[in-house]
């Protein structure tokens, strides 16, 4: 008798098992556009408003809120996003009725994509805007699980009633300008 064909049989079982749940994760809809804007709960934060430690979205309402998520290791998050951001910043940052926010949401790479390099971030794009921190764990999903990210850069824009307006890995710079003051109202 042959010991070993029940053990092939349950692991070939937990293999097909674990491609079938990862298959239909891939299959997930990415993003929550449409939805109301969920709490961040980051837990580090740099360059926040003067008496607080720490950000929400619902230091945020009525405002239009621009969120770049991203990986300080991540090549798109430094060459496109990034530099999308500072303009958006520059070109709406005065305006009360938008927030910006990024927020380094580490789920690879950890060595690299380290707390400290939010402040590197901030200094290298000349952002004076909060920057966050969060560490996704299988166990403790955090905001890319909130907010459905398919990974980095991902942009959520929330209008000023708290619904997710857009959210996705490419922002246009031109058109983001344009859909940003129409919601302004510029």
């Amino acid at each position: 008798m042959n010991h070993f064909l029940p053990t092939l049989t349950i692991a070939s079982l937990l293999i097909f098992s674990a491609a079938t749940v990862s298959a239909q994760e891939k299959e997930k809809p990415k993003g929550i556009q449409g939805e109301k804007a969920p709490l961040l709960d980051v837990p580090t934060w740099i360059q926040v408003p003067e008496g607080k430690r720490k950000v929400e979205i619902t230091d945020y309402e009525g405002k239009v809120i621009v969120m770049l998520f991203f990986q300080h290791w991540c090549e798109a998050s430094q060459k496109r996003a990034m530099p999308t951001l500072k303009r958006l910043v520059d070109k709406f940052g005065s305006n009360e009725g938008v927030a910006f926010l990024a927020v380094q949401t580490a789920f690879q790479g950890l060595t690299d994509n380290t707390e400290d390099k939010i402040k590197i971030a901030a200094e290298e794009f000349d952002l004076a805007i909060p920057f966050g921190h969060t560490v996704k764990t299988p166990e403790f999903p955090t905001v890319n699980g909130a907010y459905k990210t398919g990974g980095t850069p991902w942009w959520v824009i929330v209008d000023k009633e708290g619904i997710v307006e857009y959210n996705g890995h490419y922002l246009n710079p031109e058109e983001a300008e344009a859909g940003l003051a129409e919601m302004l109202g510029l």
